[in-house]
């Protein structure tokens, strides 16, 4: 007998649609654990299409197209217009329940707080939600109790959240954690390094799909920012966001250009990027866009020299790393590395925890 364990997703873009794939793909398998995983509902920013009782596979294939496709959830049949919490409201009946988290903002927060509270799980590849104020940040920890999951926000499929919690619960102590934790801009840096001039690097990323639509979301670092910080805050640092310091890989462009007007701008930066790179080169080091949690002091992101042969500094492309350094790992830190963007293998991490989140819920 399988156990019946209700999806409520918020977010149906590029990783919300593959992590519907997944899950309806994986039903076989997942009956033949025990698990029953039904969708309750799908949501996005303009409402959603609810059933308590199950909304069907068709339905929810249908409703994924259709997002594609460019439609709003709330227009089509049985579509309601909801916000979040609304919808956690909604759907309090629920006897087991994981809200999962593939929106982008921290719009999501409330209804994770009330769905924590009401002893749902929760799910995230959302980074926002987990960088808001200490205080908030207090407030969704104490209400999680152990029920929430977010290995897809650092590393997007890699096992960089649950390696550091285990080194944690065995007792360990962080020294420093670093790492390049961004797939965007470890290709651009590696363009940089190849000779691509900055105004090309960057629209090639944006053309082969690795930017957001304004590649100044990603060139901003505040990705970057959130990532560290959650991890710093995994660590057991009491940080918010503003004190992590950031330094753009931004030319100084007037921020209220268009997308369009950036690009057609962008090579403001070649010649201070390319100055960059060949200072780096002439000292035999490199150029990589990297994020520092150390145990105490200041966090920060940003571009940096490292040696050409360290592990950071042979990192190619979009691939991301992450070296922790403990007490127990300080002469060798352990090191997580492999893809850390796309929507699959971001996906394939929230699958991955959306099915412990459910274990928990039938055990």
């Amino acid at each position: 007998m399988s156990r019946r364990v209700s999806i409520v997703q918020i977010g149906v873009g590029t990783v919300g649609s593959e992590v519907a794939r997944l899950v309806l793909a994986g039903r076989a398998r997942q009956l033949a654990q025990g698990l029953d995983l039904t969708y309750a509902a799908l949501a996005d920013t303009s409402g959603a299409v609810v059933s308590p009782d199950g909304l069907p596979p068709g339905i929810v294939a249908r409703a994924v197209e259709a997002k594609r496709a460019g439609r709003a959830l709330a227009e089509l049949e049985g579509g309601r217009t909801l916000c979040p919490e609304e919808l956690v409201g909604l759907l309090s009946g629920l006897e087991s329940a994981v809200l999962v988290d593939c929106a982008v903002g921290d719009a999501t927060y409330d209804a994770h707080l009330l769905a924590l509270r009401r002893g749902w799980r929760s799910v995230l590849s959302n980074k926002a939600p987990l960088a808001v104020s200490q205080e908030r940040y207090d407030a969704l920890a104490c209400a999680a109790r152990g029920r929430l999951w977010h290995e897809a926000t650092v590393g997007a499929g890699l096992p960089v959240i649950g390696t550091l919690r285990s080194l944690l619960e065995a007792g360990d102590e962080v020294e420093e954690i670093a790492g390049c934790l961004s797939g965007t801009l470890g290709f651009i840096t590696t363009e940089l390094v190849a000779g691509t001039p900055y105004s090309e690097a960057v629209r090639r990323a944006r053309d082969l799909g690795y930017t957001e639509p304004d590649p100044r979301d990603d060139l901003s670092g505040l990705d970057v920012a959130r990532k560290a910080l959650i991890l710093a805050r995994v660590s057991g640092r009491r940080l918010s966001l503003e004190d992590v310091r950031v330094q753009p890989l931004l030319p100084p462009l007037d921020p209220a250009l268009s997308v369009r007007e950036f690009l057609a701008a962008a090579e403001a930066g070649d010649e201070r990027f390319g100055s960059l790179v060949e200072r780096a080169r002439r000292r035999g080091r490199t150029l990589r866009y990297v994020a520092r949690v150390p145990a105490e002091g200041e966090v920060t992101v940003g571009l940096v020299e490292v040696e050409a042969e360290s592990r950071i500094g042979s990192l190619s492309g979009p691939d991301n790393i992450v070296q922790m350094r403990t007490r127990e790992y300080r002469e060798h830190p352990l090191v997580v590395i492999g893809p850390g963007a796309g929507p699959v293998v971001t996906a394939m991490g929230v699958l991955s925890d959306l099915l412990e989140a459910a274990r928990s819920c039938a055990g």
